[in-house]
């Protein structure tokens, strides 16, 4: 058995898979492949149905979830995704800039991180931390 690192890849489940794809692209930052970055098995499908998008060498799965609300609102402490970064105020500027919706600016944390939390259009919440 294999005891290499492991990586994760988180999968939040969205109505519209490429509008998601492209504001990760767009607003986040995120990387997606133009060609084969929204899989679309058939062509009455023009949102896809899944899509992988990354950043800084994490990856944030989209899968399609017909039907499904997006997440309710909730208290300031619920997170969905949280990805580790090197530098979590470089990375606030950035999103700032592009027009992310921040909701917790950086700060540090009792538990020793510098953190800040953005919610996405879909109201998904990514904490980003990164050791002080």
């Amino acid at each position: 058995m294999s005891t290499g690192a492991w990586r994760a890849a988180p999968i939040l489940g969205v109505a519209r898979v490429r509008e998601a794809a492209e504001y990760y692209r767009d607003v986040l930052g995120f990387d997606l492949d133009p060609v084969d970055g929204v899989f679309q098995p058939l062509p009455d499908e023009p949102q896809g149905v899944y899509a992988i998008v990354s950043r800084g060498g994490a990856a944030v799965h989209l899968q399609v979830r017909r039907g499904a609300p997006a997440p309710q609102p909730r208290t300031a402490l619920e997170r969905d995704v949280y990805l580790y970064v090197d530098d979590v105020q470089a990375l606030h500027d950035d999103l700032v800039r592009r027009g992310a919706k921040v909701l917790e600016p950086p700060h540090r944390t009792p538990y020793g991180l510098q953190e800040m939390v953005v919610e996405d259009r879909f109201g998904f919440r990514i904490a980003f931390g990164a050791a002080v």
